[in-house]
């Protein structure tokens, strides 16, 4: 296993940031991790089948000599990692890109984000393939994206593209999403395993304002800052309506039984929601999983004191819910601001991803492999049920991940990664000091070669 925590330590120490601008990404990093893979698993190299999508998406197949009785199964990552922001870089205990092992930890950009999903899969491939282990019924793919971090568009879109041309279909598909969590969820009883079984939408939006401009010491009534005030303004007073989905439900109904003062309250949700909703609306998190939400992120106006500006905008970020779109937010939007003359331009439209079935088998593989490897004694040693399993909870996804794009090939979607995160560590994914405990890393490898296994 000390082969395994030097990997992803020399994987973190490879600079594969991506950037929606690809003249500015350093593309001889990609090439270096692509060589690093080939090098380090040999056994991977001289067993699986190796494609190269769009240049720098790497795709292992692991083919059953069987044949196959079933269909194939997709396990995907992605190996670009976020920026570092040059007025953070003092913050960091160690060099973001260092990959230093100290203290237990391995330290850097992507050691939770994804490489140590990559590279645990790759350790578990690998080890599998040297142990004599062979695909039983069916092949099993292994796919890596370049670009998750800025929309995947080169990415896993092609790479499923790719497999749509071939008429490939998978039984089930698994990505990153969901972890392992206890203190980020107040009074939770035990420790809970998130699945990812549905992603919100995530769309942006550009309001635009107009108005004559002019010296700000004769202002007119209608400013163009004025007028997008009153617009943000109203959009916060009046948020799209709430609503219970399926997949909210079954995740309240789920957590009720790890959740001993809310248990009454959330396992008869589809009974109490009526009365209960303007309370879930006070707490962020909870509102997020119950209406599509609208946020602004970026605004732009004037360039001077004393000058009025012609024009003023705002981005917002629409997070939709299942059953809204777009479109509809964009009507809600014209709806709560009547006699207000503004223009709205989408920038990026991504509507919410179909929820995968629960009653899959292949979700209940999922579900039986978490039971097997993560105890609640492996986080809460001390725990009077410390060697019961952890509790399952299907989940709600509010960012987007690469799985989304797969749809074409495969409707049985989860989002899980075999991780415990407490709210610290959770932090500093995309943030300061990115690190990952030696322990959980190998922990996630000993849990892939489990699934692999069982697949």
């Amino acid at each position: 296993m000390e082969n395994a925590v030097k990997n992803l330590s020399d994987a973190l120490k490879i600079k594969t940031v991506s950037n929606r601008d690809a003249k500015k990404v350093d593309w001889k990093e990609f090439d270096r991790f692509l060589k690093f893979l080939d090098s380090n698993y040999k056994n991977v190299s001289s067993t699986c089948e190796k494609r190269i999508i769009n240049k720098y998406s790497p795709v292992y197949i692991w083919r059953c000599k069987r044949g196959n009785k079933k269909k194939p199964v997709l396990l995907i990552g992605h190996y670009d990692v976020v920026p570092v922001e040059e007025s953070t870089e003092g913050a960091w205990l160690k060099e973001p890109f260092s990959g230093e092992i100290d203290d237990n930890f391995i330290w850097g950009r992507g050691a939770i984000d994804d490489k140590n999903a990559v590279i645990g899969l790759m350790e578990a491939l690998d080890s599998l393939i040297a142990a004599g282990v062979e695909p039983n019924e069916r092949d099993i793919y292994f796919a890596f994206g370049f670009d998750e971090e800025v929309g995947g568009t080169m990415g896993a879109k092609e790479i499923a593209r790719a497999f749509e041309l071939e008429k490939i279909e998978f039984e089930f598909v698994l990505d990153e999403g969901g972890c392992i969590v206890y203190d980020m969820l107040e009074g939770l009883g035990n420790p809970v395993a998130l699945i990812g079984i549905a992603e919100k939408g995530s769309s942006n939006i550009r309001i635009t304002c107009e108005s004559a401009g002019g010296h700000s010491s004769m202002p007119g009534r209608n400013t163009a800052i004025g007028k997008l005030s009153r617009i943000i303004n109203n959009i916060e007073k009046n948020p799209m309506p709430d609503r219970l989905t399926i997949t909210a439900e079954e995740m309240f109904k789920a957590l009720a039984v790890n959740l001993p003062k809310q248990k009454r309250i959330f396992s008869n949700i589809d009974k109490l929601f009526p009365v209960i909703k303007g309370k879930l609306s006070k707490i962020s998190a909870l509102n997020a999983l119950i209406r599509t939400t609208i946020a602004f992120t970026q605004i732009e106006g004037g360039d001077a004191p004393n000058i009025l500006p012609k024009r003023a905008s705002a981005i917002a970020n629409l997070r939709l819910l299942q059953g809204d779109t777009t479109d509809q937010a964009i009507e809600h939007i014209k709806r709560v601001n009547r006699g207000i003359d503004f223009k709205i331009e989408k920038l990026l439209v991504e509507e919410p991803s179909e929820i995968s079935d629960m009653n899959e088998k292949s979700f209940n593989i999922l579900k039986d492999v978490i039971a097997s490897e993560f105890r609640i004694g492996d986080i809460l040693p001390s725990h009077e049920y410390k060697n019961r399993s952890v509790g399952i909870v299907p989940y709600l996804m509010m960012g987007s991940t690469d799985s989304r794009k797969y749809y074409n090939v495969c409707h049985a979607i989860y989002r899980f990664y075999p991780l415990y995160l407490e709210k610290e560590l959770y932090g500093t994914m995309h943030g300061v000091n990115e690190r990952i405990p030696v322990e959980r890393f190998l922990k996630m490898i000993s849990f892939y070669k489990a699934l692999i296994k069982k697949i």
